[in-house]
């Protein structure tokens, strides 16, 4: 046992550890994580259905901003409830009903389709929303309980490096499936006659539809394991039989401690930061060098995950080293340096420099997370939910920094000061934790 781990179990007196396993069930804890690369695919999805919905549907960006919007609504609303499905029944039955959702609207695509209305697609992302928000508030705590309590936001990181996979995925699925090699620009749509450009805007928008019926079918057979195996139920074993409270108890439990509401606000403007930063990437490409195409752009955003994606696996590692929290601390810290360069700085050193911030990125969320919910027993599977509540974060940040752009005539690099203050109260919440010994 290395120093980190055995200072936390000095400190985890104060901690509720009855609805942590003595050992981590590796097969089972696997196929959990799995289901972090099917929601991270869907997610970066919605980047894809943006551009093509865009030029489809004849749109202007705001209402093309609805595809966020329906996401995050979906993750805020639906997150409590799951949590009480959870508390009522499993982790396990949250699980299948979230991929069955998923499964639902993935497969309401198809008459979509046939419908060829904006407002369809928007409701089949709604209800993929509320199958997400099942899998992310049942999941991301469930994978932290999987095992011993000393080490439960090391698994949760480690589960996020699936996530990272399924991120990359979705941009290369969506390039792959959803965007045609011949599909026409928006202008060339506007130098054809109205029946040919009509015809044009079906076809791009059928093209759709193909990657969501692999992703439903997929979903459905993992549905089906997780229905067949037996997973540890992970709850306090004086509540196991017993579930006369209802979820306001719980929550007046929850926040009344500090380290729960501070980690709330911490993972909101870590979220609302993480969505500002990838949805505008490409637009301060192409502020910092003009002339440069959209698709040109697209490059350096993968490289941005890829950078995310190596993070994962450097800070996975270095949290058997180093307390997660104080982790987070640093990676926040970097991050702020490397986004006052970012803003400052130009030309090709502004976009690299913006590139890498990904990496310091990709402890935020689990980290968060787990110190959020860590000890909190009885009352674990409501914190995870609420903590999920605050993904929404990623629906306002990106808005204040659009406003910004806006009043400074359309400077998107200035706008990158919002997820640097951003990071720097993270950055205080690491070290909250460590000062209380979390």
């Amino acid at each position: 046992m290395n120093k980190n781990q055995k200072d936390v179990l000095k400190n985890s007196s104060s901690l509720d550890n009855s609805t942590y396993l003595a050992k981590t069930p590796w097969v089972k804890f696997i196929l959990v994580c799995c289901l972090f690369a099917l929601w991270g695919m869907a997610v970066n999805l919605n980047d894809i259905l943006i551009a093509q919905f865009k030029k489809g549907f004849d749109l202007t960006d705001t209402q093309t901003a609805l595809v966020q919007s329906v996401f995050f609504l979906g993750y805020f609303f639906i997150a409590l409830p799951a949590a009480a499905i959870i508390k009522r029944f499993s982790y396990k039955i949250a699980i299948v009903i979230g991929l069955t959702l998923y499964a639902i609207g993935c497969f309401l695509f198809i008459p979509a389709a046939h419908l060829m209305t904006y407002g369809a697609f928007l409701g089949c992302l709604g209800v993929i929303a509320c199958g997400l928000s099942f899998l992310e508030s049942s999941c991301n705590t469930y994978s932290s309980l999987l095992g011993p309590i000393e080490t439960s936001t090391q698994r949760i990181n480690f589960s996020q490096i699936f996530n990272s996979i399924g991120v990359i995925l979705g941009v290369l699925v969506g390039q792959a499936l959803v965007f045609g090699i011949h599909d026409p620009s928006h202008n060339e749509l506007l130098q054809m006659n109205s029946e040919a450009a009509n015809a044009a805007r079906h076809k791009m928008v059928e093209q759709v539809v193909t990657p969501y019926i692999i992703i439903g079918s997929i979903l459905i057979v993992i549905a089906l394991i997780f229905i067949f195996v037996k997973f540890p139920t992970c709850k306090a074993k004086f509540i196991e039989h017993e579930n006369k409270e209802n979820i306001f108890h719980s929550l007046k439990r929850l926040f009344a401690i500090p380290r729960f509401t501070l980690g709330i606000l911490s993972q909101f403007l870590y979220v609302g930061a993480q969505v500002g930063v990838w949805s505008f990437t490409i637009r301060f490409v192409q502020h910092v060098e003009n002339g440069t195409s959209e698709h040109s752009a697209t490059y350096w955003l993968l490289i941005s995950l890829l950078f995310y994606a190596l993070g994962k696996v450097v800070s996975t590692y270095l949290m058997k080293k180093i307390n997660p929290a104080k982790l987070l601390s640093i990676f926040s810290l970097l991050a702020i340096i490397l986004l006052a360069i970012a803003i400052m700085s130009s030309g090709f050193i502004a976009i690299a420099t913006l590139t890498t911030i990904s990496f310091c990125m990709a402890p935020g969320w689990p980290t968060n997370f787990g110190l959020a919910i860590k000890g909190m027993g009885k009352d674990t599977q409501t914190a995870g939910s609420i903590v999920v509540m605050s993904i929404i974060g990623g629906a306002v940040i990106p808005l204040l920094m659009g406003i910004i752009s806006d009043v400074n005539k359309g400077n998107m690099q200035l706008a990158f000061i919002v997820p640097l203050c951003c990071f720097v109260y993270v950055a205080f919440y690491g070290y909250y934790c460590v000062r209380k010994g979390v």
